[in-house]
């Protein structure tokens, strides 16, 4: 949970605080309408104040489930819980409008809270539109965040060497995940659009990718297959 593999590793690395919404389309509405009611809500947080927020708003590309055709997920960073939670308290209590908007475009299922360890920071300027994808990771069996992080280092390491271009990002799960989760966190790497994928595909296929991350990461961790998600970039916090 939140204060178990997460607190273990803040002396290596510092994290962030992390929301989720999973959400569905409502009929006969599309990401258009999500948008719109995004532009009020970008003027209304500008209104506020709320320049430490981030947030993204992820469609999927690949998914093992064709009844999420309509899913749409809601993404958002800030670089601390208690940023997070005076922009969560604003939000709860003058966003009552906004809120109306968004539930006639599209209805939420989960709302759930991360920390984020960024392990790997992107190359250059963060793309506005990157593709993400997501997988859900156990530490294995007599592994702890010590072989976790050193694996990650090597995993690093090897990509730096190849040229290959990509972000990672460890959430470790807080408030509102499943009762039933069987991960330890879950894992993001996030890539500047379908072309850099492809590229980071061939070489994990191709180039010895495969043999280093079983090398490297595989022996810290298991994970599930990945989903793809296509990100837009909604709000950006002040540097």
């Amino acid at each position: 949970g939140l204060l178990s593999l997460s607190s273990t590793l803040s002396l290596a690395q510092s994290q962030s605080a992390m929301e989720a919404y999973l959400c569905t389309l409502n009929d006969g509405k599309s990401m258009a309408d999500i948008m719109s009611v995004v532009e009020d809500w970008n003027k209304w947080s500008d209104k506020k104040g709320i320049d430490s927020y981030t947030a993204w708003v992820l469609n999927p590309i690949y998914v093992s489930n064709t009844d999420l055709n309509r899913q749409a997920l809601w993404l958002g960073h800030a670089p601390s819980f208690a940023e997070m939670s005076d922009i969560m308290g604003t939000w709860l209590s003058e966003g009552g409008d906004l809120l109306a908007e968004f539930n006639e475009a599209w209805t939420c299922s989960s709302h759930m809270e991360m920390t984020a360890m960024m392990v790997r920071p992107p190359a250059g300027e963060p793309s506005d539109s990157p593709v993400a994808s997501f997988y859900d990771c156990g530490l294995n069996e007599g592994k702890g965040p010590e072989d976790l992080m050193a694996a990650t280092s090597q995993w690093n390491a090897h990509l730096d060497e190849n040229g290959i271009k990509e972000a990672m990002v460890y959430h470790f799960p807080g408030h509102g995940h499943p009762q039933d989760a069987t991960y330890d966190m879950k894992v993001s790497v996030w890539r500047s659009g379908l072309d850099a994928y492809g590229l980071s595909a061939d070489h994990f296929v191709n180039g010895g990718g495969q043999q280093a991350a079983q090398a490297t990461l595989n022996q810290a961790m298991t994970c599930d297959m990945p989903r793809m998600y296509q990100a837009t970039l909604v709000r950006r916090a002040d540097d």
